[in-house]
């Protein structure tokens, strides 16, 4: 079982563990999936698709749909490095430690990842980019300031998970408060790439969502972990707890991601 851990609490060891196979999956495929996949996926389910129905963001969705991306990725880069132990860190905003570094996600110089890790001369390349640049882009603290622990206590506090009309203007709903005050305010505060929809091109994507998913869980201690809304049989445009999400396997549902211990993983 793989133990997710702050990247306050990594050995430099780790740290490239995780970056190196990062890079393996960027060139190489296993279990049908490469590292490009991830960013299409993100692309494809940011907003409604075709079917008009939400998976990734502004729904119900956004917690399942994320937890199987992550626990996806988690596994390929697992096989691909040949390590099981090998597990998604997560960054905890509120805390001093950064993932900014020429050790771990790449160093900045002038809102440019131009050298080490996730630089192009490491053989990290941009996919599908709406910036026009061959380098990861980040604007830390222009667009946003990170969260605080004020505000991640406020937010855990709410009760509810969703309720209609199950988007962004939603009120009392915590998944909707967790998507806008936690979630999108740090894609803002890093900025770049991550202000995208291609925002998987930063490696800090994976850190920040484990986060927001750690976050889920916890509160799922507090309040359930069968409390997803809206419930079977509902047609409204968002997934209920027993369809399949897209663009995952049949079967992989709301429902079948609620516990992570069923799914082979945990928290420290």
């Amino acid at each position: 079982m793989a133990v997710r851990r702050s990247i306050a609490t990594m050995t430099s060891a780790e740290k490239t563990a995780f970056a190196n196979a990062m890079r393996q999956l960027k060139t190489t495929s296993v279990n049908g999936r490469n590292y490009n996949w991830y960013i299409d996926q993100h692309i494809t389910f940011f907003a409604r698709t075709s079917d008009n129905i939400s998976h990734a963001h502004q729904s119900p969705s956004f917690f399942p749909w994320h937890r199987e991306y992550l626990r996806l990725l988690e596994f390929d880069l697992q096989t691909v490095s040949g390590n099981p132990n090998l597990f998604l860190p997560y960054w905890d905003w509120t805390g001093s430690v950064s993932p900014f570094t020429a050790d771990f996600c790449g160093a900045i110089t002038n809102g440019s990842v131009s050298s080490g890790n996730f630089s192009p001369n490491w053989g990290w390349s941009v996919y599908r980019s709406s910036i026009a640049t061959s380098f990861l882009q980040r604007r830390l603290g222009q667009n946003a300031s990170r969260p605080t622990a004020t505000t991640v206590n406020n937010v855990q506090s709410y009760s509810v998970y969703d309720q209609s009309p199950w988007n962004s203007t939603v009120s009392n709903s915590y998944r909707n408060r967790n998507e806008i005050e936690l979630h999108n305010r740090v894609h803002n505060y890093v900025g770049g790439h991550m202000g995208t929809r291609e925002a998987p091109n930063d490696p800090v994507f994976w850190l920040h969502h484990c986060n927001i998913d750690r976050l889920w869980w916890l509160w799922q201690q507090s309040r359930g972990i069968d409390t997803y809304q809206p419930r079977t049989g509902f047609t409204g445009g968002v997934i209920d707890n027993t369809e399949t999400m897209r663009p995952f396997a049949a079967g992989r549902t709301p429902s079948a991601v609620r516990d992570i211990t069923a799914l082979g993983y945990s928290y420290t």
